[in-house]
């Protein structure tokens, strides 16, 4: 190799480490991606590259930058790439994975029979992206004459880390989903963005009084767990829990509490909130008498002496009435 292209290297490398480092002090170039397909360009020299950012609601990759590559091979990168043979491999081994490494009798899947063979690439090489075990996206690149050397693959392992914070709308951020089954997303509260980790996410959780709760301003007192009352009929168990400069968020939906219909649980979330009958019976559009008979349900449901029992009990429930319905 010679001087030139290494130092041509090692200044890609610098850049997307200096770009990488931008982004966690929230300032961040203007084109992340794009900063990723130079790098790709000056590290491995190819013919062909791509950056892909993994959509989880989706179940696949969407394409944010791209030289080289025909549409209908990207179109296989977007759809199938997470379907290929080697995918896990290249996933959990966390090391760029050459054309050249795999043994010739392996070559198959939709990447080689629908992107390398027909475009006669002679070696290539893909990078799985991940933070903290969620699988970010990845990145390839291609050549039609020469390899991929040792160096190469050497450089993009060093960089994967500065690479992931690129590409991934989170920054990077290591944000593990407790359960498996739960609907979660991730909210910033800086601006309001609400990103979907899992295909049943329901962002829209974030508008209204969870996003009063969840403000910075009430840290760390108002993270944690919390029972919301939606209008509609519905009542959903909901944990936040910081992540960096975001908030992840975990829903699923809940049992009944303490025998308590969802009328009583959204009286009993109003009387929390410090409101008079009159006030309930304004706010869900019932007369005074109806919200006098659904408090005294509650109480003895709960077996509480007075209002201010119950309202202990909500307190300590998380109880939180939506205004409006999640859709």
């Amino acid at each position: 190799m010679g001087s030139g292209l290494g130092a041509g290297r090692l200044a890609a490398a610098l850049a997307v480490r200096d770009a990488a480092d931008a982004v966690a002090r929230g300032e961040g170039p203007a084109d992340r991606a794009d900063a990723v397909l130079t790098a790709l360009f000056s590290v491995v020299s190819p013919c062909a590259a791509a950056v892909e950012r993994w959509d989880p609601v989706r179940g696949r990759h969407e394409t944010v930058a791209s030289a080289g590559y025909r549409d209908e091979a990207l179109g296989v990168m977007e759809a199938l790439f997470h379907e290929d043979p080697r995918f896990p491999v290249v996933r959990l081994g966390g090391r760029p994975l050459r054309v050249r490494d795999i043994d010739p009798a392996e070559r198959r899947g939709p990447m080689f029979e629908q992107v390398i063979l027909p475009a006669r690439f002679t070696d290539g090489v893909s990078l799985c992206l991940t933070a903290g075990g969620r699988y970010v996206g990845s990145v390839h690149a291609s050549t039609s004459s020469g390899g991929v050397d040792d160096e190469s693959t050497a450089v993009l392992r060093l960089l994967s880390a500065d690479l992931t914070s690129l590409v991934d709308p989170l920054d990077g951020m290591p944000v593990p989903v407790a359960s498996p089954d739960a609907g979660a997303f991730a909210w910033s509260p800086s601006d309001g963005r609400a990103l979907a980790l899992t295909p049943s996410a329901r962002p829209s959780l974030v508008s209204g009084p969870l996003a009063d709760l969840l403000a910075p301003a009430r840290w760390p007192s108002r993270l944690g767990r919390h029972l919301l009352v939606v209008q509609g009929g519905e009542l959903l168990a909901v944990e936040a829990r910081p992540a960096g400069r975001w908030v992840v968020v975990e829903h699923r939906p809940a049992a009944a509490l303490a025998g308590l219909s969802l009328r009583e649980l959204e009286v009993l979330a109003l009387l929390a909130t410090g409101a008079t009958n009159r006030m309930v019976a304004r706010s869900l559009g019932v007369g005074e008498r109806t919200v006098a008979t659904h408090v005294e349900h509650l109480l003895t449901k709960l077996d509480a002496g007075n209002r201010a029992g119950a309202v202990a009990f909500a307190v300590t429930a998380g109880l939180v009435r939506m205004q409006a319905p999640i859709v």
